[in-house]
């Protein structure tokens, strides 16, 4: 076993072999494997390790939310002292992505939350959830953000996703506000489902 935690927080892919996802459609399976047999899973994932700006136009059942959870889970769990924000349009939909129980009792679990705790017993932290915030004893977090640039304005962030950015009301100030962040360090990760001719479009097609 601390060869297996060893080699996944060394490696992405191998930590993903042991999460969970939760599938609300499948009232008789619910918790399934991550679908590690789609190539596109561990392509995308490659790709979030290497890039530090990744913009994706997805459609719904790729999964692309899961992953994004999944690699800020092992981003959070493997380096330490890391803050993550995840932003969305509603303060309610970003705890989704997070968590959403407080203090990390029982319940319907946000995504990272879930993640975490289905995860084998011998790959488990001591993880503590609160409303939106999901704090590692490495002294990593990954927080919700409501929309808005002035959420994310003054942050100091290993990694920003901005989740159903074509949705987000601010979503130019937003972009002038994180855009600087990659200059440095920070991993920036944009991701929607297409909603016509917007900041998020401009950004995909660079035109903005």
């Amino acid at each position: 076993h601390a060869e297996l935690v060893a080699a996944c927080a060394v490696d992405g892919l191998t930590f993903l072999r042991w999460v969970k996802t939760r599938d609300e459609a499948d009232p008789d399976t619910p918790v399934k494997p991550f679908p590690l047999h789609l190539p596109c899973v561990s392509e995308f994932w490659r790709v979030l390790e290497r890039e530090q700006c990744v913009v994706c136009a997805k459609s719904r059942q790729m999964r692309v939310s899961w992953i994004l959870c999944a690699f800020c889970c092992w981003y959070a769990r493997s380096k330490p002292n890391q803050a993550i924000y995840w932003q969305t349009q509603g303060w309610d939909d970003a705890c989704e992505k997070i968590s959403l129980a407080v203090g990390g009792g029982g319940g319907y679990m946000g995504r990272c939350q879930f993640i975490e705790a289905h995860l084998p017993a011998w790959l488990q932290v001591p993880v503590k959830a609160t409303e939106g915030k999901l704090s590692y004893p490495n002294g990593s977090m990954i927080q919700a953000l409501a929309g808005g640039a002035d959420q994310v304005r003054g942050l100091v962030a290993s990694i920003i996703v901005e989740d159903e950015f074509a949705r987000q009301e601010e979503a130019r100030g937003v972009y002038a506000t994180v855009s600087p962040l990659i200059q440095g360090q920070c991993k920036l990760f944009i991701v929607s489902t297409p909603n016509g001719e917007n900041t998020f479009s401009k950004i995909y097609h660079g035109t903005l």
